[in-house]
């Protein structure tokens, strides 16, 4: 009886110890389980932070790479802009310096010809227009010999500067008309057409001459000839200039002068 019990306790002894030792196993392969599922969860972890720290690092470094680059396209913006006035500027300089003012019209009122066509006289008309066109005064009517015709003129040319800014007295070169005369002529019997000292029609807008015009005209060829003086007054150049013509029957001619200096004359329609 004794033997049995003891027999029974030895196996209730091993039986406890193989439930420990198996607990402990469970237990044991619990923990390795648990510690190495957190360490996979902390390396996870990690490597995310790390990927997060990495890509803010690279957001960082591409804004700031933004950021120069917006602060280079706002400086190309403002140059591109300056660049477009300064070429509006030019382009506008430039129409100014083209453009032609036209000042008077001769009209071809009758030509007297010979037996064998050759042109004994001209009877012609000259009158000084308006900006619009319109005449300034009583057109003058004249009789020449022959058929060529030249008109000589007074001429002051003003630096470009001026023409360019639109200044209200040198914005435009200014011309004051002589006389006129035909080849078969010498200049001096030539007929008068703006007198010495008056103000050209052309450049009347109801008020008297003012000093600037009145010195122009009275110290002409001083002007013509010393630099010095005509550079202060902005003066490019004073010179005499003619333009001339073959007139022909039933037709008409502008006299223009462009703003940057220049007389033309050329035909623009058949004369009423």
């Amino acid at each position: 009886m004794g033997s049995i019990s003891e027999s029974v306790k030895t196996a209730n002894s091993a039986i406890r110890t193989l439930l420990f030792a198996v607990l402990v196993g469970v237990l044991g392969s619990g923990s390795y389980f648990g510690y190495s599922e957190y360490t996979k969860r902390d390396k996870l972890v990690r490597d995310q932070e790390e990927q997060i720290e990495k890509v803010t690092a690279e957001l960082e470094i591409l804004n700031e790479e933004l950021s120069v680059k917006a602060a280079e396209v706002q400086v190309l913006t403002v140059d591109l802009q300056e660049k477009a006035v300064q070429i509006q500027k030019l382009e506008t300089a430039l129409n100014l310096l083209k453009v032609d003012q036209r000042l008077a019209r001769l009209n071809v009122l009758n030509i007297e010809r010979n037996e064998a066509g050759q042109a004994v006289s001209s009877r012609l008309e000259f009158v000084e227009l308006s900006p619009q066109g319109e005449p300034l005064s009583k057109p003058k009517q004249f009789e020449l010999p022959g058929d060529v015709v030249y008109i000589d003129n007074w001429v002051v040319k003003f630096d470009d500067s001026y023409i360019e800014k639109g200044d209200v007295e040198r914005g435009t070169s200014l011309c004051l008309f002589r006389r006129i005369f035909s080849e078969q002529q010498i200049p001096t019997e030539g007929i008068a057409l703006d007198e010495i000292g008056m103000r050209p029609q052309a450049y009347a807008r109801g008020g008297a001459m003012s000093e600037f015009e009145q010195q122009l005209w009275s110290e002409f060829w001083e002007f013509a000839n010393n630099p010095q003086k005509a550079a202060a007054l902005g003066i490019r150049a004073a010179n005499g200039e003619a333009v001339s013509i073959q007139v022909r029957e039933e037709m008409a001619y502008n006299i223009s002068l462009r703003s940057s200096g220049g007389l033309s004359i050329e035909p623009v329609s058949i004369a009423p």
